[in-house]
Formats: C-alpha cells, sequence, structure tokens
C-alpha cells in the first residue's frame, strides 16, 4: 500500500533531497510524497488529504514548524511527525518533543538515520 509523505520545508535543496530519499533510498516500500514551502501551506494541503508522515522543518516563513505542529495536534491529526531543522537549540527541541513530534533531528542529517526513523514512524505510527 503506497504511503504519503509531506515534506514541509521553505528551502527547495532540501525539498529535492528529501523526496530522492522517498524515490531511491526507501525503493523497497511505495511512496507518494507532496511538499509545501511553510506552515500555512501545508495546513491547507493537510485539510485536504491524509497522511501517514509528516517531515517538517522548524523555521519557516508565514508559519514555522512549532506553530503548525500546535495547529495539526489541536485539529486532532495523530500523524507521526519528524521535525529536521537546522536548530540544535536543546531548548526547541524539547518544544518539539513536547509538541508531539515522533523525532527532531539537526541539519544536515545522516541519511539512515532518517530511513531508520521513518521505518519506525510508519510502522508505528497513526495516519490521519
Amino acid at each position: 500500500m503506497t504511503k504519503r509523505v509531506l515534506i514541509v520545508d521553505d528551502e527547495p535543496p532540501v525539498v529535492e533531497v528529501l523526496k530522492d530519499f522517498f524515490r531511491q533510498f526507501r525503493h523497497e516500500n511505495s511512496y507518494d510524497t507532496e511538499s509545501a514551502k511553510d506552515g500555512a501551506e501545508a495546513l491547507i494541503v493537510l485539510l485536504r488529504g491524509k497522511f501517514d508522515l509528516i517531515l517538517l522543518d522548524m523555521h519557516m516563513p508565514r508559519m514555522g514548524g512549532l506553530e503548525l505542529l500546535k495547529q495539526i495536534r489541536g485539529l486532532g491529526v495523530n500523524v507521526p511527525v519528524i521535525m529536521i531543522t537546522a536548530n540544535a537549540d536543546t531548548r526547541a527541541a524539547a518544544e518539539a518533543l513536547g509538541g508531539g513530534v515522533f523525532a527532531y533531528i539537526p541539519k544536515p542529517f545522516d541519511i539512515r538515520h532518517l530511513d531508520h526513523l521513518v521505518a519506525l514512524a510508519i510502522s508505528t505510527g497513526s495516519s490521519v
């Protein structure tokens, strides 16, 4: 069964790396990826469809990752979220984890570590 993944990041090169990851590295499973450039756009995409996983940047224009996380949890959306961020601040990590993210990983990230987290999130998480 195809898994749906929403990639939310304002940096196009990061979005492309993540899309390539699902096309090439996780090729044994079928993934359909969509992307949004900020939290406000992601909220609209989330309201239109169901997702099995969200990969979320913390700092973006209009609506950042933590605000989007609060919004989707407030709507009762229980999809696993992996927050990927250039911010290695432990306070921000604690806030993200307290907000219900499945995992928090700093950029640059190791692709094998991301692969492990995606597999865990997909196998243990619930879809929207």
